[in-house]
């Protein structure tokens, strides 16, 4: 036998899969809930007994809980169960982050006995069901170029001076204002505006995290 889950805020709904479920000999609807929060209230207790379905068709939309989220919980916690999501929407967006989560497909509300069985099936073999349109949709995300990798940063790519890049060399060595303006022969306000020019281009505001900062660009 295979064991259902019913979730949906509905009573109608669940009224009309249990009718058409209840046909196949296979099948027995074991629990129902008519919220997310119910749905994994249930599961939690039917675990406790090691008594969990096999499928769990899950409404997308419903107060509180939606079935987005309560298949992202219900597969962090019970990764074995099939989770198919219920919408009479052809909802890309909610769909996609169901999947994304764990959920093994979708169908709409208004499927057919038949089809429906079939679809039970299908899922519990490992396909993945999808109506053409979201299919292009993941398709589309998948082919997507992957971004570019980002390049550490450099002192040229932070537009420092020549005159800046000799200051960070005398900071990383441990040269206070006062030697590097010996050093330059710069009055001591220059080399402390300059400093203050490095520190804002670092993202830093003191002396210590500046070296740490320089001595990575340096390096590299």
């Amino acid at each position: 036998m295979i064991s259902i889950m019913l979730v949906d805020d509905q009573a109608s709904i669940i009224a009309g899969l249990k009718a058409i479920l209840s046909t196949h000999e296979e099948f027995v609807v074991e629990a129902t809930a008519g919220s997310g929060e119910e749905a994994l209230a249930t599961l939690a207790a039917r675990a406790a007994v090691q008594h969990l379905p096999d499928v769990v068709l899950m409404d997308i939309r419903m107060p509180g809980m939606g079935g987005v989220l309560a298949t992202q919980r219900i597969k962090a916690s019970y990764p074995q169960l099939t989770v198919l999501i219920l919408t009479t929407f052809d909802d890309d967006e909610y769909i996609i982050d169901a999947l994304h989560y764990g959920a093994s497909g979708y169908l709409l509300k208004d499927i057919g006995g038949r089809r429906l069985i079939e679809s039970i099936y299908e899922a519990l073999s490992g396909n993945l069901l999808l109506t053409g349109r979201v299919a292009a949709k993941l398709a589309r995300n998948i082919r997507q170029p992957p971004a570019s990798p980002a390049h550490p940063p450099t002192l040229a790519g932070l537009a420092f001076s020549a005159r800046e890049v000799e200051i960070a060399c005398y900071i990383v060595q441990g040269l206070n204002a006062r030697e590097i303006a010996e050093r330059t022969m710069l009055s001591l306000g220059t080399v402390k505006n300059y400093t203050s020019s490095i520190y804002t281009k670092l993202g830093v505001s003191d002396r210590s995290k500046a070296i740490v900062a320089l001595r990575e660009l340096l390096d590299g």
